[in-house]
């Protein structure tokens, strides 16, 4: 029996979507091929999954001939005859791609009028479960429910290579880092909203504060877009155990996941890196803004969830509607060393650290 997958766009949700890939892996023995279909991001983050036989890459409206476009997505799914196709994205589109790809069987939710193109299309509300109202990682599970398979284990899971660690360790030794020393990376910044990022002056303090009186190293984690932040933070720190990833030349999915798995603590806001690391099974302090916690929930270690509590929350949107953000920048640097300092050791000047005068700020864990 041949599987196709199709991959949600996001590098997160791609995270989130691993215990549904292992769930229809293991609960499906007739499988000779489990394939992950989706666009780079979210098929690089998954590489050295040991449930995957093989993979599609395609850009939607590529024009270069050496990438896969949706049309010739289309036309390398009929190729390979796949017996089931499982539609992991809500949309539309989706739902074509799944319906001209020849699959005998293609299932995904009933949703966005594609029903028809569904020969098992799966209600997102049966009986009294809203499945829209759950975590994303549930939402997903419950399609290789209705395959038969078991959905107990809810726990997000990613692997590293060793050449992923060796590009790692270039870059340690790039910047001068021990390998050995507690490491702290954060991941300040949001490919989706800018809503989301938290203040680079606060990163900026955090990780002096960590390396002055803790002598603990920090990376500051980026993709290629988000180079400027990151320099930004290191610049603004000015220390030798500060560095940002944005000096490197070249910052693939896989230097990321090494990064995250050496790291002692990760801070993130509600983004890819985020799931990567939780999946890695991290220790996460997760800086909630805009976003539901709860619609991102994680049943990996548990997380140390920061929020400042607002009336307009979750407002969900990219940009601020208010202007103001004061989701973000409520979370003040003392707050966040506080949360950093209770996962290393030798944690006891922590308890000395107070939220700055006027705010009352609950932290929250998922």
């Amino acid at each position: 029996m041949k599987v196709a997958i199709l991959l949600p766009t996001w590098v997160g949700d791609a995270c989130m979507a691993t215990p549904t890939l292992r769930s229809i892996r293991n609960g499906m023995p007739a499988i000779d091929e489990l394939c992950a279909v989706g666009r780079h991001a979210p098929v690089a983050v998954l590489e050295g999954t040991p449930w995957i036989d093989s993979t599609i890459t395609f850009k939607p409206r590529s024009q270069d001939l050496k990438t896969v476009s949706r049309r010739g997505l289309v036309s390398k799914l009929k190729s390979r005859r796949f017996d089931l196709i499982v539609l992991l994205p809500n949309s539309l589109s989706a739902g074509l791609i799944g319906y001209f790809s020849g699959a005998k069987r293609r299932m995904g939710y009933a949703k966005d009028g594609r029903t028809w193109l569904l020969t098992d299309p799966i209600p997102q509300q049966e009986n009294e479960v809203d499945h829209r109202k759950t975590s994303t990682i549930d939402y997903y599970l419950n399609l290789a429910k209705h395959l038969g398979c078991s959905i107990d284990d809810r726990s997000m899971q990613l692997f590293v290579s060793e050449m992923d660690r060796e590009l790692a360790r270039a870059m340690y030794s790039k910047f001068q880092f021990s390998w050995e020393r507690p490491t702290v990376v954060f991941n300040t910044s949001s490919a989706k909203a800018a809503s989301r990022h938290w203040p680079v002056g606060y990163a900026s303090r955090t990780a002096r504060f960590l390396a002055d009186r803790h002598g603990i190293q920090t990376i500051v984690h980026c993709g290629p877009s988000d180079r400027d932040r990151a320099n930004a933070i290191a610049f603004g720190a000015s220390h030798p155990l500060i560095k940002s990833m944005g000096q490197m030349e070249d910052i693939p999915i896989g230097l990321s996941k090494a990064v995250f798995e050496q790291a002692n603590v990760v801070v993130s806001t509600d983004s890819g890196p985020r799931h990567i690391a939780v999946a890695l099974n991290k220790n996460v302090v997760s800086l909630f803004g805009p976003t539901d916690p709860e619609s991102t929930r994680t049943y990996n270690l548990p997380e140390k969830t920061l929020r400042v509590p607002m009336d307009c929350q979750p407002c969900g949107q990219s940009k601020c509607p208010l202007v103001h953000n004061n989701c973000m920048h409520g979370l003040t640097h003392r707050v966040v060393i506080q949360a950093i300092l209770e996962y290393v050791e030798n944690a006891s000047e922590s308890e000395s650290l107070k939220p700055a005068d006027g705010i009352n700020l609950p932290i929250r864990a998922a």
